[in-house]
């Protein structure tokens, strides 16, 4: 009897904590989680969807979240536990439609933070099914620490605190950067592939030959003579997936004439501002003047500032023309952009390639700001620019420990009193 209780709460523990730390990831960065919703609207021919992306993005984070406080500190179990399973089998369901038909490149199911194959997200949710179903089973042995009408309002309170990290998070930038232009990056250094690295690993690739009316397969150590006609060649099969360089698909060219730039902006030292904008057709022009401002700044003292835009020349011009702006903008891929900052338009400030720090455009900078940490040392505006994000993790983490250890003191009285 005694090892079915500490089984029962190991495991609303293990899940509890396994649901809060997938929601947790997703909150920090409701960007990140809005471009997966869209992926998935568009391959799964639900295109109309796409405008409330970010609205299943937030709630869905939520909802992970509030599952996953409820298990940990034993709340409304028997609605987090339907909650929990029915997740888990849709997950489960929609994981395995995903290895099969690789309709998403990446669930998307721990955000940016892990990276997981399709294949490898269905394991995992396979695993992870039975401990969920086990608490859904025992639901009702699971203790009510507090009376009904109590632990409503402590779920409401959860559920607004979880919601509101979100939009924080998403009016500002993510806490956390798990992206590969998060702050003390060198991008050229991680668009380079180190020596020694792991290259794509593929099969021998088949190549058709025919003679005298019959063909044969031959691979590329063992092809035959001139007096063979080629016929065609199958494409090798990739086998095991080399070393990625985080930033390989990073480049800056000339709207006007393609040439590719990245290279010559790289090669200077100093300072560099990057004001970065996927789409400027959705382009906020909050904060426009302030952008004016530090460009004007930017001239007088020989900081490098330029535009990276993921749209057309007219939509540029265009932009351009409604934010009275005049700095230069060249074209860089949109899904990079997106990745580089969370904020359409957002900026980033970098010094000899390094970023040390980034900023959605209603944080927007002013010049007084740009002067005082362009006499700073880069290692501690690096240091500074995730602060408040590490704090903050950290602060709920312990949050959420002292309630833990309260929340356990109750049901312990409640016990003993029984």
């Amino acid at each position: 009897m005694k090892s079915v209780c500490i089984l029962r709460t190991v495991t609303r523990i293990a899940v509890g904590l396994l649901f809060i730390f997938s929601g947790y990831v997703k909150a920090v960065d409701p960007i990140g989680s809005e471009i997966k919703f869209g992926e998935y609207f568009e391959a799964f021919g639900m295109s109309a969807l796409e405008p409330g992306a970010l609205v299943f993005g937030i709630l869905l984070s939520t909802v992970e979240l509030i599952i996953g406080l409820c298990f940990l500190f034993g709340l409304k179990m028997k609605l987090a536990s339907l909650g929990a399973v029915l997740f888990m089998i849709f997950m489960t369901v929609l994981t395995l439609i995903l290895a099969i038909t690789d309709a998403v490149q990446d669930c998307g199911c721990f955000g940016d933070a892990i990276k997981l194959s399709n294949w490898q997200t269905f394991y995992k949710n396979l695993i992870i099914l039975p401990f969920v179903t086990y608490a859904f089973i025992e639901r009702r042995n699971y203790r009510q620490i507090f009376d009904c009408k109590r632990e409503w309002i402590i779920a409401t309170v959860l559920f607004l605190a979880s919601s509101g990290i979100s939009i924080y998070a998403y009016r500002h930038l993510p806490f956390i950067d798990f992206m590969a232009y998060k702050a003390g990056a060198n991008i050229p250094e991680g668009m380079t592939v180190p020596e020694g690295a792991q290259p794509d690993v593929y099969e021998d690739g088949t190549y058709i030959y025919e003679k005298d009316g019959k063909k044969e397969s031959f691979t590329l150590d063992n092809l035959p003579d001139d007096t063979w006609k080629f016929v065609e060649a199958s494409t090798p099969k990739l086998l095991k997936k080399g070393y990625v360089p985080p930033t390989k698909d990073f480049s800056i060219t000339s709207l006007e004439t393609g040439e590719i730039l990245h290279d010559d902006i790289f090669a200077q030292d100093g300072y560099l501002i990057f004001i970065t904008s996927a789409d400027v057709n959705k382009a906020s022009l909050k904060n426009s003047d302030v952008l004016n401002d530090l460009y004007k700044y930017s001239l007088d003292n020989n900081i490098r500032f330029i535009m990276l835009s993921g749209s057309s020349e007219q939509a540029n011009r265009l932009y351009l023309q409604n934010a009275k702006a005049e700095y230069p903008v060249y074209s860089t891929d949109a899904t990079v952009l997106k990745s580089m900052v969370r904020s359409n338009p957002g900026i980033m400030l970098l010094k000899d390639n390094v970023i040390l720090r980034k900023w959605n455009i209603g944080d927007a900078p002013a010049v007084g700001e740009l002067k005082s940490l362009t006499s700073m040392n880069p290692d501690e505006i690096i240091a500074g620019s995730g602060s408040f994000g590490k704090w903050t993790t950290v602060l709920l983490a312990c949050s959420a420990l002292v309630l833990f250890v309260l929340f356990s003191i109750r049901s312990f009285r409640n016990k003993n009193e029984d």
